[in-house]
C-alpha cells in the first residue's frame, strides 16, 4: 500500500470533516467537528515528510481513520489518492492458494464488473429495464477511469471509483459574477454511480431470495422501480462468481468527502442466487419490451390484404438494441407501406424506430415514431 503525501493526508482530513487542534511545530493534531458519539479519537501528523518517522506515523493515521470509518487503510489511502473515490470489492472464493484465481474465473469477474460499472451510471439517464446497445459516453467514459486492483484473502478484486468523473458540470454552476445565497453542493457523479449500484444489488438480491423462496415470480424482476435492476446489471452480478456460479461476497465502501455515505455494506451472493440473476436478465431481455429502438435494413417480404390501406413488413436488419441481425416485423400505415414497397423493388435500406416486442423468437416494432427509405447511391 503506498502511503499518501502529506498534502494529501491534510485535505482529506480538512474535506472528511476534521479540524486542526493543535499544533507544536514537530506534530499536528486533528479531531472530528462531528461525531454521533463522545470521541477521544485523534490523528497525529508529522508537519513535514522529512522526519525519521514519517512513514509509522502516517501508517498510524491510517489505521486511526480506519477505526473511526469503519473501512480499510488502503481504501482510505486510494481515496486520499484520488481526491475522493468510493470502493466497491468482490471477494472470490476459487479452489486455488490465497490471492491466485483460475484465468477464467478472474476474466469473468473482471469483464462483469466493468459491465456492471457501466449499467449503472447509464441508468442513471436510461430508465429502463433493458439498456440500449449504445452506451452513454458518459457511462463508458467514467468506467475508464475506474482502477482495479487485487488483495490476499482468497481472491479479492478491489474496484476503486472517482467522485468526480471527466465530464465537467458547468450547466450547474451559477453565472460568473453571481453568488448562490446557500450554497449546495450537487452530489458528485460517483456518489450517484456507487449509490446505484448498491441499491440495484440490494433489490436485485433480495428478490432473488424470494423467487427461490417461492414467494415470487420471475417476471417480478420487469416490475419498474428506482432500484429495479436493468438486465445488464442482474447479467454482472450473475457473472461475478464465475462460470460456476461460486458463491462470493461485495462490499461497497463510500468515501466521506461526498455526502450521503454509509457505513461500508456487505453482501453474500449464493450460487442459486446468481443463477436466478441470469435468469432474471435473460427474461428482461426477451419478454420486456423495449421503447424507441430504431432498425435499419432491407425489406424482405411484404403482405397487405387489399391494394390500399396498412400493411406488414419484414426487415432484415440491425437494431441499435444489441447489433446482432435479426428480422423484424413492423405494421405500416398505407403512406409508409408505399414507401416500403418502393425500397424493396429498388433494394433500398429503411430505418424504423419504433418499441420492441418479443416473443419468443418472433421480433416485432409496435408504435412507430418514425420510418423512411434511406438513399442510395443514385439518390445523392
Amino acid at each position: 500500500m503506498t502511503i499518501p503525501g502529506l498534502a494529501a493526508f491534510v485535505d482529506y482530513l480538512q474535506g472528511a470533516g476534521w479540524v486542526l487542534d493543535d499544533d507544536d511545530g514537530r506534530t499536528t493534531l486533528w479531531r472530528p467537528r462531528f461525531s454521533d458519539v463522545e470521541t477521544n479519537m485523534r490523528v497525529v501528523l508529522p508537519v513535514s515528510q522529512e522526519v525519521r518517522d514519517y512513514a509509522e506515523r502516517m501508517n498510524e493515521a491510517l489505521r486511526t481513520l480506519a477505526y473511526m470509518e469503519q473501512r480499510l487503510p488502503r481504501e482510505i489511502a486510494v481515496d486520499m489518492s484520488f481526491g475522493g473515490a468510493d470502493n466497491v470489492s468482490v471477494r472470490l472464493n476459487p479452489d486455488a492458494p490465497a490471492g491466485e484465481a483460475p484465468l477464467l474465473l478472474a476474466h469473468a469477474a473482471v469483464s462483469a464488473l466493468r459491465n456492471y460499472v457501466v449499467a449503472s451510471a447509464a441508468a442513471l439517464d436510461a430508465n429502463s429495464l433493458v439498456l440500449p446497445h449504445r452506451r452513454p459516453q458518459r457511462a463508458e467514459s467514467y468506467a475508464a477511469q475506474a482502477r482495479i486492483s487485487t488483495q490476499p484473502g482468497s481472491f479479492i478484486l478491489s474496484l476503486a471509483l472517482p467522485l468526480v468523473d471527466a465530464y465537467t458540470e458547468s450547466s450547474t454552476a451559477p453565472a460568473a459574477g453571481q453568488e448562490s445565497l446557500l450554497e449546495i453542493r450537487p452530489l458528485p457523479f460517483g456518489r450517484k454511480v456507487t449509490s446505484r449500484m448498491l441499491s440495484a444489488a440490494q433489490r436485485a438480491q433480495s428478490l432473488a431470495q424470494e423467487v427461490g423462496e417461492g414467494d415470487k415470480p420471475l417476471s417480478s424482476f420487469g416490475q419498474p422501480g428506482q432500484s429495479a435492476a436493468n438486465a445488464t446489471e442482474l447479467e454482472a452480478l450473475s457473472s461475478l462468481g464465475g462460470p460456476d456460479h461460486d458463491v462470493y461476497q461485495i462490499r461497497f465502501s463510500q468515501s466521506p468527502l461526498a455526502s450521503g455515505s454509509h457505513e461500508p455494506t456487505r453482501l453474500k451472493i449464493t450460487p442459486s442466487q446468481q443463477r436466478i440473476l441470469g435468469e432474471a436478465a435473460d427474461f428482461l431481455r426477451t419478454r420486456q419490451p423495449r421503447a424507441g429502438v430504431t432498425v435499419i435494413g432491407l425489406v424482405v417480404r411484404l403482405f397487405r390484404e387489399g391494394k390500399l390501406g396498412k400493411g406488414e413488413v419484414v426487415i432484415q436488419g440491425v437494431d441499435d438494441d444489441t447489433g446482432n441481425p435479426r428480422r423484424f416485423r413492423v405494421e405500416l400505415d398505407e403512406s409508409d407501406y408505399s414507401m416500403a414497397v418502393r425500397a424493396h423493388g429498388i433494394g433500398l435500406q429503411v430505418t424504423a424506430t419504433g418499441d420492441l416486442d418479443i416473443r419468443g423468437t418472433r421480433r416485432s416494432l409496435h408504435r412507430l415514431t418514425s420510418f423512411s427509405v434511406l438513399p442510395g447511391i443514385e439518390d445523392d
